[in-house]
C-alpha cells in the first residue's frame, strides 16, 4: 500500500499570494519524487485571499499523484475577526477530511501560525508525524503590531501565540524556515533549532524567463511599481503618499494589489492631494508581467517593527529576477540579504521619506548588469530549492 501524505495550506493556486505559489511549487516537487501508488492530498480553501479578486476553482481536483481538496470558507475583508472565523471553518472541515484520508505523514506551511497548529493537532489525534514549513513568526508579528496601539494586548498576544509556537514546533519531526533571521528568535525562546532546515523562497520560472526591453530611450515619466499585499505589514500608507508628493511630475507610482490597509492608503492619498499614484486591484501573474515590463523602478517596503527585521520577503526574489533597479525600505536580515546578493537594490530606512527619495534618485541612474541578475537567478531558482526541500522532507518521512 502506498504512502499517503496530507499537506495543509490555507492558500493554493489559483489564489494569488506568496504562500500559494510556494505551496504549489513544493507539492509539485514532492509528487515528482513519490513512488507509484503514493498519494499527496492538498487540503486548502477556495480562493479567498482578496475580496476584489474572485476566481473559481473545483472542490476536488486530481492531477497525477496530487489530489487537491478545496474548502468553501466565508469571505472576508482582511479584518482580524473575520479571518479568524474563516480559518475556523477551514480547520474543522480540514481535520474531518484528514481523518477520511488516514495519512501516514502530515505537512503544514504556515505564515499565520494556525495552519501549523492545525497540522500539529491533527497529527496528535491521528497519531502521525508532521513537518512544518515556517514562513513567518506570527507570535512576534501580531504582538508587535498590537503593541503599537495597546501594549497590554500586545503582551497577551505574545504569551498566547508563543505558547502555541513552542508546542507546535517542539512536536514536529522537522521544521523549515524561509529566513535565517528566524533561528535566533526561537533559539532564544528555548527551542532547539539545530536540526532545522533553511529553504527560502525563490524565483519562479515565469520570472526566470522575463526579458525587459533594453536600449530603449529613457521615458519622460518614470514608473515606480509596487506589486503585492497592501496590509499593516507593508505600511504603504506611511511612505507612498509622502514619497510620491516629494517627487515631481516626472515620477508615476503604480500600486498593484489589495489588502487590509488599502482603504487607509486611498484615504491618505486623497487627504494629501497626491495625484501621481495609481491604485490597481490584484491581477494574475500573466497580466502582472505586463506591469513589470512597463516599470522603471520596483518598490518594496515593510513597517518598522521588530518582527520584520527577521523576515525575508518572497517579493525580493521576484523583483531581483526582473533586472530592474529596486528601491526597498527594509531593515534587519532582509536588508543584509539585499546588500549581499542584489547589487542593484537601493535601501532606505522604513518610513524615511527623504531616504526613500534619495534611493529613488540613485535608482534612476542605475544600470543593472545582466550578469548580476543571471547569477542571482541561478542561485535562487525556486525549482532547485523546492527539489532539495522535497528530498529533505522525504528523508524525514522515511527516518522513523
Amino acid at each position: 500500500m502506498g504512502l499517503k501524505i496530507i499537506f495543509f495550506t490555507f492558500y493554493y493556486p489559483p489564489d494569488l499570494c506568496a504562500g500559494s505559489f510556494r505551496a504549489a511549487a513544493l507539492a509539485k516537487a514532492i509528487s515528482a519524487k513519490m513512488e507509484d501508488g503514493d498519494e499527496l492530498h492538498i487540503i486548502t480553501t477556495h480562493p479567498n485571499r482578496y475580496a476584489s479578486h474572485k476566481v473559481k476553482a473545483k472542490d476536488l481536483e486530481i492531477d497525477g499523484k496530487i489530489t487537491v481538496h478545496r474548502i468553501a470558507v466565508p469571505s472576508h475583508q482582511s479584518g482580524m475577526f473575520a479571518q479568524a472565523r474563516t480559518f475556523a471553518v477551514y480547520a474543522v472541515t480540514a481535520y474531518r477530511l484528514a481523518r477520511k484520508v488516514a495519512p501516514d505523514f502530515l505537512i503544514g506551511t504556515t505564515g499565520r501560525l494556525m495552519t501549523g497548529v492545525l497540522t500539529g493537532v491533527s497529527a496528535f489525534w491521528l497519531r502521525k508525524r508532521y513537518f512544518i514549513d515556517l514562513r513567518d513568526i506570527f507570535s512576534e508579528t501580531i504582538s508587535d503590531l498590537f503593541s503599537r496601539t495597546h501594549r497590554l494586548l500586545g503582551f497577551i498576544a505574545r504569551q498566547v501565540f508563543s505558547f502555541l509556537d513552542r508546542r507546535m514546533l517542539k512536536g514536529a519531526a522537522g521544521v523549515n524556515v524561509v529566513s535565517e533571521g528566524f533561528f535566533d528568535y526561537f533559539q532564544n525562546g528555548g527551542i532547539d533549532t539545530s536540526g532545522w532546515s533553511f529553504f527560502p523562497n525563490g524565483v519562479d520560472q515565469e520570472f526566470v524567463s522575463f526579458h525587459s526591453e533594453i536600449d530603449t530611450p529613457p521615458p519622460i515619466v518614470k514608473t515606480v511599481l509596487y506589486a503585492g499585499n497592501i496590509g499593516s505589514g507593508q505600511g504603504l500608507e506611511i511612505i507612498v503618499p509622502f514619497l510620491a508628493k516629494r517627487m515631481d511630475e516626472k515620477f508615476q507610482f503604480v500600486i498593484v494589489g489589495d489588502g487590509g490597509t488599502a482603504s487607509l492608503l486611498r484615504e491618505t492619498l486623497q487627504r494629501e492631494k497626491v495625484e501621481n499614484v495609481e491604485l490597481i486591484l490584484p491581477v494574475d501573474r500573466a497580466e502582472l508581467l505586463g506591469y513589470y515590463e512597463k516599470a522603471d523602478i520596483l518598490f518594496l517596503h515593510l513597517n518598522n517593527v521588530p518582527a520584520f527585521r527577521r523576515v525575508l520577503p518572497s517579493k525580493i526574489f521576484e523583483y531581483a529576477a526582473l533586472g530592474k533597479p529596486i528601491v526597498a525600505g527594509l531593515s534587519g536580515y532582509s536588508a543584509l540579504f539585499l546588500r549581499e546578493y542584489v547589487s542593484y537594490a537601493h535601501l532606505f530606512d522604513p518610513g524615511d521619506v527623504e531616504g526613500a527619495y534619495e534611493a529613488v534618485m540613485k535608482a534612476t541612474e542605475d544600470k543593472v548588469s545582466k550578469e548580476a541578475v543571471d547569477q542571482f537567478v541561478a542561485l535562487y531558482s525556486r525549482k532547485v530549492i523546492m527539489d532539495q526541500m522535497a528530498l529533505h522532507l522525504l528523508n524525514i518521512m522515511n527516518d522513523r
